[in-house]
């Protein structure tokens, strides 16, 4: 699969240093090989992952990790057109189900080149989920956020409701990211804002939360200041439509779509 090269040979100061051509290898592999549609590559300690809760931190997973080859795949358009369905929620698990596979093939090849290597899953068990709620939480902590590896690897902003755009496909993307021992050059941040409402406020009209209000039951809220995704109403909002994955809000953002 053909995409837009994001390389950077920009040498983080302090550490050891980065492989470039290692860098290249691991992401043509990851490109041609593996078949991601966008690859990108961060730090392990990139002050994006000081958000993530303790314990769920690159290096806190893999001792040692120095990088995080993140990789993204499509949405295909057709199929999102017709959620919330039997064919976008069957299209929504083999993609999970592809990305479990990429990550693992990749992590492999890591390991092969005699680094460390492993991988998070794309979405956390429905029991993990479940048992978070059962405590009485007030909001889903997932084993390793994608979406900040994402930004951290230069692959996108975050949007109105927190989740991920990229210039490729707005929001229209699934991730996983391999953590590895490998002293990969990450790359630099995306320096151009991607959601429309934030270049622009009131020019998008939040469709993603109007059309989650509408159909889903309020389960997006804006961006950092209400907390974004609110997995747990999420979550039993797929239930009432009987279970099936919902992706109305993806569906309804404008960012990408011209491309996509």
């Amino acid at each position: 699969m053909k995409t837009s090269a994001r390389e950077s040979d920009t040498v983080r100061t302090g550490g050891p240093v980065p492989d470039t051509d290692l860098t290249r290898c691991v992401k043509d592999y990851a490109r041609e090989e593996v078949g991601f549609d966008l690859v990108g590559i961060a730090a392990a300690d990139d002050p994006q992952f000081d958000i993530a809760p303790e314990g769920h931190k690159p290096a806190e997973w893999l001792p040692g990790a120095k990088s995080v080859v993140v990789g993204g795949i499509k949405v295909l358009r057709e199929i999102l057109h017709t959620t919330p369905s039997p064919v976008y929620a069957k299209h929504y698990d083999q993609l999970n189900l592809w990305l479990t596979q990429a990550a693992y093939q990749l992590s492999r090849f890591l390991q092969e080149k005699g680094f460390q290597a492993m991988y998070s899953p794309e979405s956390d068990p429905y029991e993990y989920f479940g048992a978070q709620r059962e405590r009485g939480e007030t909001r889903y902590s997932p084993s390793f956020c994608h979406i900040h590896a994402a930004v951290a690897a230069g692959l996108g902003t975050r949007g109105k409701v927190g989740v991920v755009l990229t210039p490729e496909y707005g929001p229209r993307q699934r991730w996983i990211s391999v953590i590895t021992t490998a002293p990969l050059v990450p790359d630099p941040r995306l320096a151009k804002e991607q959601c429309i409402e934030f270049l622009k406020p009131g020019s998008c009209g939040d469709k993603c939360i109007e059309v989650c209000q509408k159909d889903q039951g309020g389960a997006l809220k804006s961006w950092p200041d209400e907390g974004g995704v609110d997995m747990f109403a999420c979550d039993w909002a797929d239930l009432k439509a009987g279970g099936l994955s919902c992706g109305r809000s993806i569906e309804a953002c404008p960012v990408g779509k011209a491309k996509h």
